[in-house]
């Protein structure tokens, strides 16, 4: 006579595959996000008053208009330049 031992089913953790496949999801997730998602143009980040700027690189500016402008020959200088004074002591290692 044979004895029929019938073995336990193993009963399966879904709380463990769930946790499983959700922690595989975000990592998955992050990765394409980090490495394969294509990245926006500077065109979108830059906000509209940067733009609005960015016009200012294209002026030209000539310099001798500039010199010769009659606004800037009104100009006076009401002070000196500026001159160099005593800078230190001659031998800094002589005691005082």
């Amino acid at each position: 006579m044979a004895i029929v031992l019938e073995q336990q089913k193993r009963r399966t953790n879904w709380f463990a595959v769930i946790v499983f496949i959700f922690i595989l999801a975000v990592i998955l997730g992050l990765a394409y996000f980090l490495f394969f998602a294509p990245t926006p143009g500077i065109e979108i980040i830059v906000p509209s008053q940067l733009e609005e700027a960015a016009g200012l690189a294209e002026l030209e500016l000539d310099p001798n208009k500039l010199i010769s402008d009659p606004v800037l020959k009104s100009l006076r200088q009401y002070g000196t330049q500026p001159s160099i004074g005593i800078i230190g002591r001659d031998n800094p290692f002589v005691e005082f």
